[in-house]
């Protein structure tokens, strides 16, 4: 028992790291990448974030364990699949920065680009899709469940729904307006996670 409670106070900790660090750090890309001297920079962080996503969808998933189990194995799994394929959206910036790096004229870059949107962009579209409709299974959990206070699964529902529509045309505002979102509500969940005495009490509904 004792060390399940050790194992268990670990994940806590290391999910609400990953639960705050994450959203800041797509928050931190997201003005980078409309801007060429930056890719690099905005290829790496968003790289970093869609990796720390992977513990932080599963601590976000944790919360639900008891109470929905279900939505919590599926919202996980989902999760994973929609970071990777957030990760290899983050190495095409890193592609475009090296071929700008090297010397390549904006033709040429022009081309890489339409070649990436048109032969690639359906196999990478469908795992990355996923990432939103992790959040918005999760939140549904949360807000069923009561495990959260509503306004923190409302926030991931919206956000949810923003993020694909802000990224697939790349509307910068909108860009920002879903990282906002995301932020909120991850930032504080891992800071309950950071601060709860007694791991995953403050996730027990008072009706459980």
């Amino acid at each position: 028992m004792e060390r399940t409670t050790t194992i268990d106070r670990l994940l806590d900790k290391v999910g609400g790291v990953c639960l705050i660090a994450a959203p800041l750090l797509s928050a931190i890309s997201s003005p980078l990448r409309f801007n060429e001297a930056t890719l690099f920079a905005a290829g790496l962080t968003q790289m970093y974030s869609c990796v720390l996503f992977i513990p932080a969808l599963l601590g976000l998933a944790r919360l639900l364990h008891r109470t929905a189990p279900r939505l919590a194995v599926t919202g996980g799994l989902v999760g994973i699949l929609g970071s990777m394929g957030g990760v290899n959206f983050a190495t095409l910036l890193l592609y475009e920065w090296a071929a700008r790096t090297a010397g390549a004229d904006e033709a040429t870059v022009g081309a890489i680009t339409q070649t990436v949107q048109s032969r690639l962009w359906p196999a990478l579209s469908l795992p990355t899709i996923m990432f939103p409709i992790s959040f918005l299974i999760l939140s549904i959990g949360i807000i069923r469940t009561g495990v959260m206070p509503k306004w923190v699964g409302a926030l991931l529902c919206v956000a949810a729904i923003i993020f694909p529509l802000g990224r697939i045309p790349d509307i910068q505002a909108l860009f920002h307006l879903s990282d906002l979102l995301l932020f909120i509500p991850l930032a504080w969940i891992g800071l309950r996670y950071l601060t709860s005495p007694t791991p995953q009490n403050f996730a027990i509904p008072a009706t459980a």
